[in-house]
């Protein structure tokens, strides 16, 4: 047994050796390799990353989870080599930190944390040896924060820039639309312009790979700059969704480590001409009935505003043909309960007969009727199928 002590301690000497030479080499800093053991090509480092190491302290269990530079290293015995074991593994690596001044925080068979200053610099040492013929060793450089994302330019959304060596696509615009955004109280669809850009990381990997908890925490810093509220902010699945005031708009925004999603809230704006009552009049003539895209308040009959074209052009239609009686039909999606909806594409019906009426129709010449989802004229399966069954129908009687 004293034998074997004396090789643990020999072993030990000689990663505390190698250890200031370390990161020069194939090995992360304060952690040379073991005798009959062989480093990766090189170590995986981190610009500025986290971790999280677990152990006991004074009784209680305490996590830990330092950020900074990260260093990451595998091991793999030598071809040929059957003779290590994690336990020796772990010893070596315990007595090589402490010797460097190191306090051993947690010290299992094949898992080992080591928490080290050294030159007014703090660092976490973790072992994880879970079979004797590998283990990884783990180095976290301690550092601070520090914001490198560039301001908005080229394709960027305007408020928000981009990692350096990180490339803008080209992005999605689009001047009415919806996205669903995730909060902790789940999903809500916004609707207004919409702004979306991907980015590519660098085509040349740095030396230090910039992780997605560096990528978010820009982000977080640049919208906490804009005095953002955070409606979602979950650190280990690395995304944000936020809103703000910019001058009177309110903006939600999505962000990930890959793309920025941006809506700019705003209310439809009716942008397609309706068809004019001559054009009514030959539809009406030819196939007996034309279908009208009138808008209602969500989930209400109440027409909004941008319907008066529409209305003004059915009540000129019938100015126009005195002797024209039509029977104006409202349609629905099948999203919600059948009678529900039917009750529903009733009412909006009706809504649009008061209208023509209260601008000096006779009502004798109009009737009104609903069908809910029965008659659909596209697939329910997609919204842009929903949105043509969601309709009023004018219908010569």
């Amino acid at each position: 047994m004293r034998l074997v002590r004396v090789l643990m301690l020999g072993f030990a000497a000689m990663l505390a050796a190698g250890a200031a030479q370390a990161a020069a080499f194939k090995d992360c800093p304060f952690s040379g390799a073991m005798p009959d053991y062989t480093a990766g090509a090189k170590p995986d480092w981190e610009n500025w990353g986290i971790r999280k190491f677990s152990f006991t302290q004074d009784g209680n269990a305490k996590d830990v989870t330092p950020e900074g530079v990260v260093c990451t290293q595998s091991y793999d015995e030598n071809k040929g080599k059957t003779d290590g074991s994690a336990l020796e593994i772990s010893e070596n690596y315990k007595e090589s930190w402490e010797q460097l001044g190191a306090e051993i925080m947690r010290d299992d068979k094949g898992y080992v944390v080591g928490h080290l200053t050294k030159d007014g610099k703090e660092y976490w040492l973790n072992l994880n040896a879970t079979r004797d013929d590998s283990y990884l060793i783990r180095v976290v450089e301690v550092e601070p924060f520090k914001r490198t994302l560039l301001p908005p330019s080229g394709n960027d959304y305007r408020l928000l820039g981009h990692m350096p060596g990180f490339v803008a696509q080209t992005p999605t615009k689009k001047n009415f639309d919806e996205h669903s955004f995730p909060t902790e109280d789940g999903a809500v669809a916004i609707r207004g312009a919409l702004y979306s850009v991907g980015y590519q990381p660098p085509a040349k990997a740095p030396e230090r790979e910039i992780t997605p908890h560096e990528i978010m925490a820009n982000y977080r810093a640049a919208l906490t700059d804009l005095h953002a509220q955070f409606l979602r902010d979950i650190p280990d699945q690395d995304n944000i969704t936020a809103r703000l005031d910019d001058n009177g708009k309110t903006i939600w925004l999505f962000v990930d480590s890959g793309q920025v999603i941006a809506v700019e809230e705003k209310p439809f704006k009716l942008t397609v001409q309706p068809p004019t009552a001559d054009a009514m009049k030959d539809k009406l003539d030819k196939e007996g009935h034309i279908a009208l895209y009138v808008n209602f308040d969500f989930d209400k009959a109440t027409l909004k505003p941008d319907a008066q074209p529409i209305i003004a052009q059915i009540v000129e239609l019938l100015k126009h043909n005195p002797d024209l009686k039509v029977s104006i039909d409202g349609y629905t999606d099948n999203i919600g309960g059948h009678d529900y909806n039917v009750k529903l594409s009733q009412a909006r019906a009706a809504s649009v007969v008061a209208a023509v009426t209260a601008a000096g129709i006779n009502g004798s010449r109009l009737q009104s009727a609903g069908y809910g989802p029965d008659k659909p004229i596209a697939s329910n399966d997609a919204e842009d199928g929903r949105a043509k069954n969601r309709r009023v129908e004018l219908v010569k009687a």
